[in-house]
Order: C-alpha cells, then structure tokens, then sequence
C-alpha cells in the first residue's frame, strides 16, 4: 500500500492525473486508506472532474474534518467548481472548510485560503481578520517561497499596501526564473483582482513573461533560382528577431528546428534566457535530411546543440515517408501551443516570422494559408528578409546537379482528426444500438468521415479537425438528457494515423496498430467530458472564439515515448473578449 501511494504521489507531481485517478482506483478495491482517497479525489480534481472529485472527498472530509491535508484537498476542490462555474455557493463551502480547519489547527495554508475566499464570497472584513490571523502565525522570516508568498497575500488582505508590495518582490526573487512558481502566484492575484485590488506594482512584478511562437524561412538552398533568404544576411535577420524577442520581453517559444530563421530564433530566445519548446515533425535524422543538412556550414552543429539543450517534441517518431502533411501539422500545433500557454498565464501570445513578403505576394496556399490561421492578427511581427539584400547583389546559385529523388516504401498514413466514444458501463452489444440510432440521424456525407467503426468503441477520423467536433456536438446532443450522459466518454485525436492496407477509397479502415493505440489512449480518460489529447487541443485552440482548453495532466503510452498532455474540451458562447 505505501508503494502505491508513494508512485501515485510521484504521478501527481508529474502532472500524470489520469494514471494516478486509475491506480488509485484499483488499489482503493484492495482496502481503505485516508490517503488514497485523498489523492483519488485530487487526481480527479486536476483531471478537470472537480464534481465528481466532491463525491469521492466529502464523505471522507465529514470524517476527517480536522485533517489539513483532506481539508485541504476539499477546499480546493470547491474553490475550482467556482473557477469554472462561478457559482458562490462552492466560494464560500470553499472559504468554510478552510476556516474550519484552520480555527483547529492553525495551519496557515488553509487560514491564508480561508482569508482569499472569505474576501472573494464577498466577506472582506472577516477575510482582513482571519488574513491578521495568520501573519501572526508565519515564521518570522519566512522559511521558504511558500510561507513568503502567504506573508505576501496575507499582507494584501489587510490592506497592509507597502508591506505586501515588499514581501512580494522578496517572493519574486525567491523564485527567480521558476516560470511554474511565477504563473501560480500571478493566477491566484489574476483571480483576486476581481475581488479586491491588487496594487499594479504587484501585478507587474508577477507579470508572466511573454509566450511568442514562430514560423520561418529557411536558408536558401544553394540551387534556389530566386534568392529569398541568402545566408549573408543571416546577421541581420538575427538581429531582427532579437529585437522582437525584447520589445515582447517573450521568455517562453515555441519554434521547429529548421536550419534559417528556426534556428536564429531558438538560439535568441536561449541567450535572453528563456525556455524553447522545440517541435518536429517526425523522426530526427529524416528531419535532419529534409531540413537542416543541405544549408551545410555549421547549421547542423547548432541543431545538435539546441537539441541536446531544450526538450523536443515529436508529432511523430516514425519517418517521414513524403507526407508533406505533417509540416503543416506541426505549424498548427506551434501555434496551438503557444496559444495554450499564453491562456494558462491570462494573455494573447505573439506570432514572430521570418517570410519574405514577396514570396507571400507571389504564393497562394502554404505559408499564406498557415498565417491564416493564426487567432491573433493584431499580435504578429513580420521580419521581411527582403529589406537586406537586393537580388543582384546575391551571387548566382550553384548549377544543379540532377539528383534521383527520394523513393519513399507505400505508406497509407495522413494526419487525421478523430474521435472515439463509448459508455464503458454498457455492453459492445447495447452501446451498438446507441450509436447505430445516432448514426440513423447523422448525414455522414455532409461529415465526410475518412473512417468511420463501431466496434469495440465509436471511432470516427476525419481530414480536418471540423468533422470531428461536429460529430462530437451531435453525440452530445443526442445524449443530452440520457440517463447515461454521465457513463458517455469522448476523446479527440489528431495525430499521423495508419490505414488498412488495401483500403478502398470510400471504405478506409483504421490499421489495427492505430485503432489499438487510440483505444490504449481512450482508456485513460474519465467519463463525463469531452477530452482532446494535445495535438488535437493545439489545433482545436486556434478557434478561440468557440472553444476553449484547460490542462487535465499527462499520461504515459507503451507506445509513445513521451508523457502525452490532455485537454478537457469547453465550447465558448460568443467571441471572447481581447485580453
């Protein structure tokens, strides 16, 4: 038993929720422990699940009410139902499990959050006095970032101005570049802002920093007719690109790795100190070949070096087999992920390019189609290689040598977007029924699925992540009011998937090594939402006016040798507001 806690504990940490929700399940069936059910409920919680973590917590907190460790969990849970659903009713359940435990044991995490949540039910005056309470019961200093940061916010509640403005910047020099320490501390003074003021000085001083993300040029292959990027204004396209980086005092990019301006940027953004979140498109030495080698000088030394330094994400690990499908792909999920990176830290992300505007002029398609995509127009910086050369200026290229192109093996395997749904409490028989009469109701010609199987589980594909949604809003629809809406699981993919061989054109099939992955990863996801695995929520994000994504953890594949993110999926009423 202590085993289990201490890998569940370990998979929390981790962000791996819905691992952690699934051991804690099973080794609940083996016996009862405070413990275990504190971290199921916690798991569930984080999951994106916070009701139904309430009815796994509550009995248990009845019991254990002077616990800090369940009333904790508990207090948290309610304060995240108000999060999402803004109903005061789970604010001030919220504000009372904390205060009760703290009036037992005067543990300053739930009298701090007491206090907040006091302030944010509309209770100021008790907030100032339970907040008056706890400074007398931090350690004097502080002992760490933690105790810092509730002296601070405790210091905030009592409108004690001066005092919370310089325990915050002690805290904020405590957490040095710890992006994770920063981002909470501003989302928790984000949310208490709407409640009572917070001095800017604060707010700036746990201003998040700057997500950009970034599309661009290559260097010039040494036969291109037409020059568009030429390597001998390799420095001042550099220079361009930092004093982008500067003036959005962007700490955290996302970019791919080709040699040209990918490589400029990533390197920029690691000599400003920031973090790089590097995307390829399939496996490393094809990728290498396609994008990085012909440039020759030192671009390779420089990929291997930004490669060996930040941590690189694959769209997918096998190789690249001529689907020019993937590079696209991976542009929508650069996007996708700074867009999810900047709602994390409550702001709009900028799109940096290198792209030559006379090469837009004369293209359709492609580069232009892809910045089409991009929610925020407003928030784009276009470095125009164009301005730094005049083409006669740029030697001739080389003559070209004929070269035998590439001969890729047959390989079925465009990306897809997808959907798999099944209610895990019926049968394969009776959940057969359910979806042959959502089936009898959908005009699939109008959806135009890739795929489409009901067998063990609802899973459809589709070309374009539309017809995925669009049959998920009709399952739900169709179930809404179901006595099994709650049992209804869905989860979304989109990812380079293999199909049958032999597969006709209106009959394609899943190739059984996809349909067993995507099965393996549906597994994993709780019942009662709608879940998008990462690359998915990276396009699916890009609609900010219609959908929005909140972080449910990661899991872990036998087939995927990265931890994989999830999304819970939330559809938005209107346009948002710019933030």
């Amino acid at each position: 038993m202590t085993e289990s806690i201490a890998t569940i504990e370990a998979l929390i940490n981790q962000g791996r929720y819905f691992e952690a929700r699934s051991l804690a399940e099973t080794a609940l069936k083996l016996g009862d422990n405070l413990r275990l059910k504190q971290l199921y409920a916690l798991s569930l919680s984080k999951a994106g699940v916070p009701k139904a973590a309430v009815d796994v917590l509550e009995p248990v907190y009845r019991q254990h009410a002077d616990d800090p460790e369940t009333a904790g969990i508990m207090g948290s849970i309610y304060k995240e139902i108000f999060r999402k659903d803004q109903d005061t009713r789970y604010a001030v359940l919220s504000r009372d499990t904390y205060l009760r435990n703290f009036s037992a044991t005067r543990n300053y995490y739930t009298g701090i959050n007491a206090a907040t949540m006091s302030a944010i039910a509309g209770q100021v005056s008790k907030g100032r006095e339970i907040a008056a309470e706890v400074i007398r019961h931090i350690a004097n200093p502080p002992g760490d970032f933690w105790q810092q940061v509730t002296l601070a916010e405790a210091y905030l509640l009592t409108r004690e101005r001066e005092k919370a403005i310089s325990a915050y910047i002690e805290a904020k020099q405590m957490a040095g570049t710890d992006w994770g320490k920063i981002s909470s501390v501003y989302n928790q003074l984000w949310l208490l802002n709407h409640y009572v003021p917070v001095p800017k000085e604060i707010m700036r001083v746990f201003q998040p920093p700057g997500v950009a993300c970034f599309i661009g040029h290559m260097i010039d292959h040494p036969t291109r007719p037409r020059p568009r990027f030429p390597a001998v204004i390799e420095n001042q396209v550099r220079d361009a690109i930092v004093g982008a980086i500067n003036t959005l005092n962007a700490k955290i990019g996302f970019c791919s790795l080709a040699c040209g301006s990918d490589i400029l940027f990533a390197e920029s953004m690691a000599a400003a100190g920031g973090e790089v979140n590097i995307w390829l498109p399939f496996a490393k030495e094809d990728f290498i070949e396609a994008s990085v080698r012909f440039a020759g000088g030192n671009w390779l030394e420089r990929f291997e070096r930004l490669v060996s330094r930040f941590p690189v994400n694959y769209i997918t690990f096998e190789p690249y087999a001529g689907y020019d499908d993937l590079f696209s792909f991976q542009n929508r999920v650069i996007f996708g992920s700074a867009v999810i990176r900047g709602a994390m830290n409550h702001t709009e992300p900028t799109l940096i390019t290198v792209l030559s505007e006379t090469d837009l002029k004369m293209k359709e398609g492609g580069t232009r189609d892809t910045l089409s995509l991009w929610p925020f127009p407003a928030r784009h910086i276009n470095i125009n290689p164009d301005n730094y050369f005049s083409p006669a200026s740029i030697p001739p290229p080389a003559v070209s040598q004929e070269t035998a192109k590439p001969v890729y093996p047959p390989l079925d395997r465009p990306v897809l977007y997808g959907l798999v749904a099944d209610i895990p409490s019926l049968s394969v028989n009776e959940q057969a029924k359910i979806w042959e009469d959502i089936q009898a109701k959908l005009d699939l010609s109008l959806l135009s699925p890739v795929t489409f199987e009901a067998n063990p589980a609802l899973i459809v594909s589709f070309a374009s992540i539309l017809g995925a949604m669009d049959l998920a809003k009709v399952i739900l629809r169709e179930m809404r009011g179901h006595y099994l809406s709650d049992k209804l699981r869905i989860s979304l993919y989109a990812s380079p998937a293999h199909l049958a061989p032999g597969s006709g054109e209106d009959e394609k099939k899943i190739a059984e090594i996809s349909r067993s992955r995507l099965l393996e990863l549906h597994n994993l996801v709780p019942t009662g939402a709608v879940y998008a695995f990462a690359r998915f929520s990276s396009a699916l994000s890009l609609d900010v006016n219609h959908y929005s994504v909140d972080y449910a953890g990661m899991v872990t594949t036998s087939w995927f040798p990265q931890p994989l993110e999830i999304f819970r999926v939330n559809l938005i009423d209107g346009p948002k507001k710019a933030a």
